[in-house]
């Protein structure tokens, strides 16, 4: 699997959620559900930094690698 195809899948799982933040929005309260909802896309989005960040990361850590190696 190629990079590209492994941060897809994981930023895809982190975007579609669980299905146990799923189920217990929808036991909630009307009242409480758009909050909740709100929420829990506030938190993937956080999650989707992080994963953004520790990627580009990792990928200036390779670069200077191969850079470190060439001289």
């Amino acid at each position: 699997m190629t990079v590209s195809a492994n941060f897809n899948a994981a930023a895809s799982s982190i975007l579609a959620g669980s299905k146990a933040s799923n189920d217990m929005i929808a036991a909630a309260p009307a009242d409480q559900q758009p909050f909740l909802r709100a929420q829990e896309q506030m938190q993937r989005e956080a999650k989707l930094v992080e994963l953004i960040s520790t990627s580009m990361k990792a990928i200036e850590k390779m670069q200077s690698s191969i850079i470190g190696n060439m001289r």
